[in-house]
């Protein structure tokens, strides 16, 4: 659908176009609030996609209004200027994607808060990490428990959910020390851009710098969320998971049970990576 703005109504993040010769409110969820609403003024152009109606009540009235989907583009005319463009937007992830000549693949498994209230800060409890050229041929591959600091940190809460052998952890368990100077020695010698699914890695390493206290070796440019991009680039409303984006991808035959082992998710961040290249490049 394109049309002009005839009018807005930001409190109730509202929108009117006139549409067969009648003015339609258009509703802006809040993910699309919170981008869009600031720039949505009468007589900007946009170019966008509805759902099925709903009821939302404006100025005391209940009345049928569509949600927006997502915009395609939103152009100012005096003076001409594109404010945004969907099909530019992935045109550049597309062009910035390709100049990384390396990638590192990280999944961490974090302790939980237990079943008490009380403060918890996050530890890094197992880490599996693949780095690849941006061929995808894997230079390094692998996968290990990282001892904790607390003694607390490994608790019934944290066990359960990551269905954690505790005899394993604690007879393998490796010094955070042993992760830290491998992480060091990658991003000095391939400077990889760092992939993760969501920002949950990308803070939990942050804290750990803090908890260890070293010097941090990662800065937030060098991290990729996949899961923001799909996001982006799709235009999903919510959060996807890792082997819902996967199996949405390779469709196996096989049901694919997650198992909250850092080195597999590692795997599968770079195989969703992988097929979300070969999606943009076929379009």
């Amino acid at each position: 659908m394109k049309a002009f703005i005839h009018s807005t109504k930001p409190k109730q993040k509202i929108f009117y176009c006139i549409i067969n010769n009648k003015k339609e409110p258009f509703y802006l969820p809040n993910r699309l609030a919170k981008v869009f609403l600031t720039i949505l003024k009468k007589g900007i152009l946009v170019d966008f996609e509805v759902l099925e109606q709903v009821k939302r009540r404006i100025d005391n009235k209940d009345v049928l209004v569509h949600p927006v989907a997502h915009f395609n583009l939103i152009k100012q005319l005096k003076p001409a200027r594109t404010l945004y463009d969907l099909n530019k937007l992935r045109l550049d992830m597309k062009r910035v994607l390709k100049k990384y000549q390396y990638f590192l693949f990280l999944d961490l498994e974090m302790t939980m808060p237990g079943y008490k209230r009380g403060p918890h800060t996050p530890e890094i409890l197992q880490v599996g990490y693949l780095l690849a050229n941006k061929e995808g041929k894997v230079i390094k591959d692998t996968g290990y428990f990282v001892q904790v600091l607390s003694e607390q940190a490994i608790n019934k809460r944290t066990i359960k959910f990551l269905d954690l052998d505790e005899n394993k952890y604690y007879g393998t368990a490796r010094a955070y020390d042993l992760f830290y100077d491998d992480l060091k020695t990658m991003m000095e010698n391939y400077k990889p851009q760092i992939v993760t699914w969501g920002k949950n890695d990308i803070q939990a390493l942050n804290i750990s710098y803090q908890l260890h206290q070293v010097k941090p070796i990662t800065k937030d440019y060098q991290f990729i969320d996949l899961l923001k991009l799909h996001k982006d680039y799709f235009n999903l409303p919510n959060d996807i998971g890792l082997f819902d984006a996967y199996k949405k991808y390779y469709q196996p035959e096989e049901q694919i049970i997650q198992d909250h082992d850092a080195r597999t998710d590692a795997m599968i961040t770079k195989d969703v990576f992988d097929a979300f290249i070969d999606q943009m490049h076929s379009k």
